[in-house]
Formats: C-alpha cells, sequence, structure tokens
C-alpha cells in the first residue's frame, strides 16, 4: 500500500472518529441537561446530570485536543511524504 493511501486513509478515519465523538458528546450534554433541569426531586438524579453534563464538556475538549494531533501527524506524514 502507498504511503499516500495510508495517510488518506489515516485522515478520514480521524475525521470519522472525531465526528462521531462530538456527536456522541453533544447528546450526552443535550441529555444531561434535560436530565438535570427535569422536575424529579430525586438529587442524585441532578447530580448525575450535572456530572454527565461536565464530563461531554471534557470530552469536547479532549476530541478537539486530540484531533489537532492527528491532523498535525498527517500533515507532516503529507510532507515527508512529498519530499521523498
Amino acid at each position: 500500500m502507498p504511503l499516500d493511501v495510508l495517510i488518506r486513509v489515516f485522515a478520514v478515519l480521524t475525521t470519522q472518529l472525531s465526528l462521531t465523538a462530538i456527536a456522541g458528546s453533544g447528546l450526552s450534554w443535550s441529555l444531561a441537561s434535560v436530565i438535570k433541569g427535569a422536575p424529579i426531586p430525586l438529587r442524585e438524579l441532578k447530580e448525575f446530570g450535572q456530572s454527565l453534563q461536565i464530563d461531554a464538556i471534557k470530552a469536547l475538549f479532549l476530541v478537539a485536543i486530540y484531533s489537532s494531533v492527528a491532523s498535525l501527524i498527517a500533515w507532516v506524514a503529507v510532507l515527508l511524504s512529498s519530499a521523498a
């Protein structure tokens, strides 16, 4: 398998994985907002909604960092493969 094809496959898989993680985090955040704001008198459920919301925000930050690193790796690989 040529190197440029391998780089493209890596870039596409990274993009798809990042989009899936962002969609999952968004869904988790919206579900947490509904749980947190629901008129249910269970304190544990509201605390679970708050912790789920915080975890979703942390996941979004991590996805942003890791996708930036993966893009940088793919960019460097393209530069190295074009120089060879």
